[in-house]
């Protein structure tokens, strides 16, 4: 049994690096949209027996749950309540909860700030990760040396450590557990959107239609704004 999952912080917190650019209501708006597409891309690989997002936000898991994916809902004693440990610890239980409450034997976790991301994109990395029982890790380094994509088997193989040069770290926690890591390039899952400049680069990219929605939204609104100044 295989599953995708996606983790999302709260949607109060999510982006904050592009508070000079976009506003609380922008921001929640391109998350969401963002998130969208990731869970679409997943489902329409026909790769997964479950895709889940686990997140501690009632609006993110009303997304998940209109999207067809399970929402795993973060204990209020999970702790830090934000930041990279924050992350690493929200994926941990929710794989925890995958591997021991669902019985998954493949995992496969992609951010959800990947507005790129295809269907195709999903299937490669789970081909990557072969048939078989043997133990096996594959990741997909974002522009930035980061993870935009870890496949486990078995689901609970390696620690998380996601943030600042994670594709590094997690090649050497596999290498550690004793699994030749496998790293594949995908030009579309390289890229994520942290900063003012991955927003400005937005409008140039093949992206998912959620997202291009918020986009068409977006720029329509400040279009609109700056028609209405010049009266």
């Amino acid at each position: 049994m295989r599953a995708a999952l996606i983790p999302m912080k709260g949607l109060a917190q999510a982006k904050m690096r592009l508070a000079d650019l976009l506003d609380g209501r922008e921001r929640r708006e391109l998350v969401l949209a963002m998130l969208t597409d990731v869970i679409v891309a997943c489902s329409e690989s026909r790769c997964f027996d479950l895709v889940a997002v686990v997140t501690n936000d009632n609006d993110v898991c009303s997304r998940a749950r209109d999207l067809g994916a399970r929402p795993i809902v973060e204990p209020d004693t999970l702790r830090p309540p934000s930041g990279i440990a924050a992350l690493n610890n929200g994926l941990t239980f929710g794989r925890r909860y995958l591997a021991r409450r669902v019985h998954i034997d493949e995992l496969v976790i992609l951010p959800a700030d990947l507005p790129l991301a295809r269907a195709d994109d999903v299937r490669a990395v789970v081909d990557a990760l072969g048939a078989g029982a043997g133990a096996r890790a594959v990741l997909v380094r974002s522009a930035d040396g980061g993870t935009n994509a870890l496949a486990l088997r078995p689901p609970e193989a390696i620690a998380m450590r996601f943030g600042r040069g994670s594709a590094d770290a997690h090649r050497a926690e596999a290498e550690a557990a004793g699994i030749e890591p496998v790293e594949i390039e995908l030009e579309r899952l390289r890229f994520d959107v942290d900063a003012p400049a991955d927003v400005a680069a937005l409008s140039k990219l093949p992206l998912g239609a959620a997202t291009r929605g918020w986009l068409d939204a977006c720029e329509g609104a400040r279009a609109a704004g700056r028609q209405q100044a010049d009266r």
